[in-house]
């Protein structure tokens, strides 16, 4: 009797039809949504195998890839996606994404021609332009990259990463009312995001507003105390990167010293912070009430 239940299991068990190529996507689909990252590759790798020509599935895949920083896979997977469909609807976007891994791998002659590509494919694609911004602004081309900003934004308002970018460029050609407004509506869209904070914070210090940058600062701080990080991340400067910058091309502004105290003030770096107010205070000795304040705050 068991012997007879045993080659029924084995029989159910052979029996069962496999998963096809479009229910492996499926699930990597579900298992992507439920941030399984490792699971959605597994199963869109499986769907791959049973139909190697599943563009959708080498699309998702390249994009987690891209999520766990795999950038070479993810590079691969949207370089089969072009081979084999290269002029479908919706490639633009294949074309901006190898832009961006292009451009983090310090390639920025084919990160240009991949933006290129994507805008020549959709011109009315904001991701694109934004891209192709950055880029520039990698390459010193401070003109290409204003205009990029704004064809993005005016194809798209509502694209705080674009906000952000064109913030850094009116802050690092002096233009802080301008780089205000623009990291405002950054964090008017994405309230979570929080560098855009650091450098609100930063700002509002220049301008003797220091209340303001406090609130900011603070803010940053509760989001992620990482942001305050002095090396860069990703393709973009950190805002401590930037403040040094602005420091080194205003030698002689006492408010910028306060605002990297401030900044050393938030990262623990207690004993540098004093050095920077008392270099603050040597330029404008009216700021020592307020700088000896500043000591007092706690993040």
């Amino acid at each position: 009797m068991i012997l007879i239940l045993l080659i029924g299991l084995i029989f159910q068990v052979q029996t069962q039809p496999a998963k096809t190529a479009k229910e492996y996507f499926e699930s990597g689909i579900a298992r992507l949504q439920k941030e399984d990252l490792d699971g959605a590759i597994t199963d869109l790798g499986r769907a791959i195998d049973l139909n190697p020509r599943y563009v959708d599935a080498f699309v998702i895949r390249g994009h987690c890839l891209l999520l766990k920083r795999d950038m070479d896979k993810a590079l691969s997977d949207y370089d089969k996606v072009i081979e084999l469909a290269p002029r479908v609807p919706g490639v633009e976007r294949i074309y901006s994404a190898r832009s961006v891994i292009f451009t983090l791998k310090g390639d920025l002659e084919r990160a240009l021609k991949d933006a290129e590509q994507a805008i020549a494919l959709n011109p009315n694609y904001a991701d694109a332009y934004s891209n192709r911004g950055v880029i520039r602004a990698f390459r010193n081309d401070q003109t290409g990259a204003a205009a990029d900003y704004e064809k993005a934004l005016a194809l798209n308002p509502n694209l705080p990463g674009v906000h952000v970018n064109r913030g850094i460029l009116l802050y690092e050609t002096g233009n802080l009312a301008g780089a205000r407004a623009d990291f405002n509506r950054a964090v008017e869209i994405t309230p979570t995001a929080a560098k855009p904070y650091v450098d609100l914070g930063v700002i509002h210090t220049l301008n003797g507003e220091i209340d303001l940058a406090i609130t900011h600062l603070k803010k940053a701080y509760s989001l992620d105390p990482s942001s305050f990080a002095e090396t860069n991340s990703g393709i973009v400067s950190s805002p401590f990167k930037r403040l040094q910058s602005f420091i080194a091309s205003n030698p002689t502004n006492a408010r910028a010293y306060e605002a990297r105290g401030l900044l050393r003030l938030v990262q623990g770096r207690k004993a540098e912070a004093k050095q920077d107010f008392a270099k603050s205070m040597e330029l404008n000795p009216g700021l020592r009430s307020e700088t000896e304040r500043l000591l007092t705050l706690t993040f």
